[in-house]
């Protein structure tokens, strides 16, 4: 699934966060941590973070598109607020487009 969303998917960069949207038949949601993130403690949090960042968010996002949410190193030292933030200024940088 992740191949496939980042193929054909545009990126929006921030310095918590990585978020991949693609056109898909529903929506599907991915979140990722890779080792550059930390150990195996701080991946956990980071994906606890972005999903309840997305949770909150989630309902002004635009349907039938997939997203990838893709952890960066400073996001263990952030709170969920700080996500949410960005995470909010992320979707609205590929909705005006």
């Amino acid at each position: 699934m992740y191949k496939k969303v980042f193929d054909n998917s545009k990126a929006y960069h921030g310095t918590l966060i990585v978020v991949f949207v693609s056109p898909a038949l529903t929506h599907v949601v991915g979140f990722t941590a890779s080792r550059k993130v930390g150990e195996s403690v701080e991946r956990n949090y980071a994906r606890r973070l972005m999903k309840e960042a997305f949770r909150s968010v989630s309902p002004g996002l635009m349907p039938d598109f997939a997203y990838v949410l893709v952890a960066r190193k400073p996001i263990v030292a952030s709170s969920v607020d700080d996500v949410r933030r960005e995470l909010a200024r992320l979707t609205t940088q590929y909705r005006q487009q």
